[in-house]
């Protein structure tokens, strides 16, 4: 039996300020995304997710709809908040950074695309030990949250921050647009974060599932590994949970566990580092 089509879901820009500014750049961004919007104190009742403008950061909020995404924190891009620097935090990167080639004691740093950059935490996290990464969000609204966090986070780590180039548009045509460059104008790592797929029992963060609810699933994310092998001049990481399956294609030829994580690494050359 097929399965039914997936609503969409309503959304409108919500004014949570009394600062003239703020007022100002929610009216932008609605007049940008093309959605209706309303101040805090007159949100209709038939909107199912606000992007909210407060006085600090956008966020995203759950009004109507699955019990367990409504209320509570707004989904935001804390950059600044991931924790880079204590032991759990280094451990807890430590699969991702020696999938992308990264090494104790050795200098060497990729530059890396980031082609699903969602909310930017792991183009953070590699920017926190030196890559160059240019990210990718294709979703206008996780791409606008992507940004404020950024600005953010730049009044915090700007060296960091700084080291991130954020673009917006699809990642299959933005590889399409500089696979044909020399393989110095590329990326020595294209990095995947395709959305996980549904039904696993692999928990999914209350903030993943609040952006598949505007952005819905990855259906494209072969093409996604396709493009990023013509693209890549060292190698592909592709980010999956741990007992789900590669995306199709050539087999990854190393992976790198972590508790309910895995990074699949594909290699295009192995003339700069060894897997």
């Amino acid at each position: 039996m097929p399965m039914p089509p997936r609503s969409t879901p309503k959304l409108a820009v919500l004014i949570d300020s009394d600062d003239p500014g703020r007022v100002v750049d929610a009216r932008t961004l609605a007049h940008d995304f093309g959605h209706p919007v309303h101040s805090i104190s007159e949100t209709p009742a038939d909107i199912d997710v606000a992007l909210a403008v407060t006085a600090n950061r956008l966020e995203l909020r759950v009004l109507r709809g699955d019990k367990a995404l409504v209320g509570g924190h707004g989904t935001a891009s804390d950059l600044s908040a991931l924790d880079t620097t204590s032991g759990p935090g280094r451990s807890l990167s430590q699969p991702l950074l020696k999938a992308v080639g990264i090494k104790r004691r050795n200098p060497y740093r990729p530059a890396v695309l980031d082609a699903t950059a969602g909310l930017g935490e792991d183009a953070w996290v590699l920017a926190s030990v030196g890559c160059a990464v240019t990210a990718c969000e294709r979703n206008p609204i996780t791409h606008a949250l992507l940004a404020d966090g950024l600005c953010r986070a730049m009044n915090i780590d700007p060296d960091t921050a700084a080291r991130i180039n954020l673009t917006p548009g699809d990642g299959v045509s933005y590889m399409d647009s500089i696979a044909g460059l020399s393989p110095a104008e590329r990326p020595d790592v294209v990095y995947l974060d395709p959305m996980f797929p549904t039904g696993r029992k692999t928990a999914e963060r209350k903030a993943m599932r609040v952006l598949r609810l505007i952005s819905g699933d990855d259906a494209d994310a072969d093409r996604l590994l396709e493009a990023a092998l013509r693209t890549a001049t060292h190698r592909v990481v592709v980010k999956r949970p741990r007992l789900a399956p590669p995306l199709a294609g050539p087999p990854p030829a190393v992976t790198h566990k972590g508790k309910s994580l895995r990074f699949d690494v594909y290699p295009v050359s192995l003339n700069h580092e060894q897997l």
